[in-house]
């Protein structure tokens, strides 16, 4: 596989690359990746997370198997009172809003039986992919929601069954990473770079 030369070569740290066997491609989102990989013509596409980027351009790649695009995963903050847990909600929708995530997520508001010690949940769901990043927007912007938290791949079955959810929002990735339609990945497929860092 060969990486084509790119400028600011950091600047494409969390984004994807996709070796299509005759060409490969570097700069695509994991949503844009999950786009790809639906499609029969490149079901046989091997694809790479950058994790690292020197500043000759070299890149620090790791596989990413593709089912992990294909899952979602979440966290799960409880809370003893509605009130408490409103708030959560709101204080999580205008971060996301004012720091734009590291992609796209959907927040939840459920509430449990009330026999339940917690039984008040904010849940943030989002692609399995964007795990690590997800964990490390929360730990940038110092998110401490919820009198407990819990979360992974499983876990958003809990809020989906065991709670009734009241509300949802739509969060939106920051401006600079958000996936391109569907039409436009496909289009630009054998170009080598997808986007510029």
């Amino acid at each position: 596989m060969r990486l084509p030369q790119l400028e600011h070569p950091d600047g494409y740290v969390g984004l994807y690359v996709v070796d299509f066997g005759a060409t490969c491609s570097v700069g695509y989102t994991a949503e844009e990746v999950a786009m790809l990989l639906e499609s029969e013509a490149h079901a046989e596409a091997k694809v790479y997370r950058i994790y690292d980027a020197a500043p000759d351009g070299r890149l620090a790649l790791k596989g990413v198997p593709r089912e992990r695009f294909q899952l979602e995963t979440g966290l799960l903050f409880y809370y003893r009172d509605l009130e408490a847990a409103r708030r959560g909600f709101e204080e999580m929708r205008g971060l996301a809003s004012a720091q734009g995530l590291p992609c796209r997520a959907q927040l939840l508001l459920g509430a449990g039986e009330k026999s339940l010690r917690l039984p008040f949940v904010v849940g943030l769901a989002y692609p399995a992919e964007y795990d690590e990043d997800v964990s490390r927007w929360m730990l940038d912007n110092q998110v401490t929601a919820g009198e407990h938290a819990d979360g992974g791949l499983g876990r958003l079955e809990t809020i989906r069954s065991r709670f009734h959810v009241t509300e949802t929002a739509q969060l939106h990735a920051a401006a600079k990473r958000q996936a391109r339609d569907r039409q436009e990945v496909y289009a630009s497929v054998g170009r080598p770079v997808q986007r510029i860092a």
